[in-house]
């Protein structure tokens, strides 16, 4: 038996919560044969809580973590994973809430044999939106210029806008095989448990913003290979989290991330 671990994170969205919940939990009925998950939920907001105390299942374990403070992304999946020991898992998942998983997503995974040295698993995150597979995030690290570039995009918001109409659009056309990447997108993250032996639980400070890049460095480091494989399926719903972020503390995250990713790991742009 697969030991599976999810690690949610949940933001004023409620509906949305629910809604993956009950997805998760019919994939975990599909995969009862092959796979022990458990479903773990952080939820962040502050304001207009929600209880959550409601949200049991017959097919897999839920851990509830009630925060009620905005510790961000990862901020949030980094204090679950200190509290459950996620080397004990053969994969940990880092998700949004605005998605869906496919019913045959646990079986799929619990039936593959990926080879030791996988660090990260990027699935198929199908845009209801877009109508594209939001993966391969990024197919071949970025280089410094690259990322000065984005940070320049960040800081001038008017540029970001023009990427979004023009060269962002591009990427709908655009098809890749299965195999290795450089990084996958952060809305549904799959890591293997090679990960967590080497890298150990992801520290990444950042409030938000960057996660994918933060986790290919760490796979880069540690000579962990990151795969796109398609035969993995989620439904994205779209950004319902960022989505109600003002423009201003967008830009701002995006950037304290890029410039926190150029420090940590281009340390040629410190000389």
């Amino acid at each position: 038996m697969k030991k599976i671990a999810v690690y949610c994170v949940n933001y004023n969205s409620y509906d949305e919560l629910r809604s993956f919940f009950n997805s998760v939990e019919i994939a975990a009925s599909e995969a009862k044969d092959v796979a022990i998950v458990t479903l773990f939920i952080a939820d962040n907001t502050e304001a207009n809580v929600q209880s959550i105390s409601s949200l049991k299942s017959m097919y897999m374990e839920v851990k509830i973590y009630e925060f009620h403070e905005n510790l961000g992304y990862f901020g949030a999946v980094q204090r679950m994973m200190k509290d459950s020991e996620p080397t004990g898992y053969d994969f940990a998942i880092i998700s949004n809430v605005d998605l869906s998983v496919g019913n045959n997503l646990f079986l799929t995974l619990a039936n593959k044999h990926y080879e030791k040295g996988t660090g990260w698993i990027a699935p198929t995150i199908f845009s209801k939106i877009e109508h594209r597979d939001r993966n391969p995030k990024i197919c071949k690290r970025y280089s410094l210029r690259k990322l000065k570039l984005l940070l320049t995009m960040y800081r001038f918001p008017v540029l970001h806008v023009l990427y979004t109409r023009t060269m962002y659009k591009r990427k709908i056309l655009q098809k890749h095989d299965a195999g290795k990447i450089y990084a996958g997108h952060g809305s549904f993250i799959i890591l293997c448990k090679y990960f967590i032996e080497k890298c150990g639980v992801p520290s990444y400070p950042i409030f938000l913003f960057g996660e994918e890049l933060y986790l290919a460095e760490k796979c880069r480091e540690n000579k962990l290979a990151v795969l796109y494989d398609p035969s993995i399926i989620v439904y994205d719903s779209e950004h319902v989290s960022t989505g109600k972020m003002k423009g201003l503390k967008y830009y701002k995250y995006n950037k304290a991330a890029l410039q926190y990713i150029i420090k940590q790991f281009y340390p040629s742009s410190n000389s």
